[in-house]
């Protein structure tokens, strides 16, 4: 459908080495767009790269620490000179430490905030120039997504650090939202349930665990990445041109329980 169509327009999306960021990078190419992808991992971003350039896309790949503000910075610069344009920004990069709260201690809850809403928060502040380009809004407008959880809505035992991480993206997004509506960028977030990805081995190798928790979902499954990847082309696409500051869930029923 043309009101999905992202032809002619760049991405960057962080954590796209792995898992949900992957499925994302690989969506948006499909839809159209060139895709710029940001992790640690550099060999797998390469695969991920590979695979972008199959749809026929440009890709570019760079290692990036999202915690590194001066860094976020360049790889923005740099995705935008590789690119020549800078439209949509996916925020997936992310890390779950598993404890109890006595167990998390201060340098393990920093560095979770630090990574989920610091690097969030880097990449926005320093997409915000190109995404308010004129050239941007005459095309439909600059497109944030940034990666939410239901951890960052209900309360749930040993993710202290990450729920918390999670909850502050969610007021960013919304509070970014209200900032630069004028400015022609949409801010939006999904908020991924449990998802069939590296991040959720904990919990996705323990078939007793597992079990139990499915048992809570409606949808009686996990997800799968290539089931969130469409919503994040959807919020980058002209489709969703009215929303902002919406918190997308996509979690199979789990928060109706």
């Amino acid at each position: 459908m043309e009101s999905f169509d992202l032809t002619g327009r760049a991405a960057l999306v962080t954590g796209g080495s792995r898992g949900l960021g992957r499925a994302c990078a690989l969506a948006l190419a499909k839809a159209g767009a060139d895709v710029a992808v940001a992790a640690t991992n550099e060999p797998a971003l390469r695969e991920t790269a590979a695979a972008i350039e199959r749809h026929g896309r440009r890709a570019a790949v760079f290692s990036l620490d999202v915690t590194d503000a001066a860094a976020s910075r360049r790889v923005v610069e740099e995705s935008v000179r590789e690119l020549g344009r800078l439209d949509f920004l996916i925020n997936a990069a992310g890390v779950c430490p598993r404890l109890s709260p006595m167990e998390t201690s201060p340098g393990e809850f920093h560095r979770t905030l630090a990574v989920n809403a610091g690097g969030a928060f880097h990449l926005c502040t320093a997409a915000f120039p190109h995404l308010s380009e004129e050239k941007v809004r005459s095309a439909g407008g600059g497109s944030i997504v940034n990666f939410g959880s239901v951890a960052g809505l209900r309360a749930r035992p040993n993710v202290l650090a990450y729920a918390a991480s999670k909850a502050a993206v969610h007021s960013l997004t919304q509070s970014l939202a209200a900032d630069w509506a004028r400015y022609g960028i949409r801010v939006n977030a999904v908020i991924p349930g449990q998802f069939d990805t590296d991040m959720g081995a904990p919990l996705l190798n323990d078939p007793e665990a597992l079990s139990a928790y499915v048992k809570r979902i409606p949808a009686g499954r996990v997800g799968q990445p290539g089931e969130l990847a469409p919503l994040v082309v959807f919020l980058c696409s002209p489709a969703s041109s009215y929303m902002t500051g919406s918190l997308v869930v996509a979690d199979g029923g789990l928060t109706l329980q």
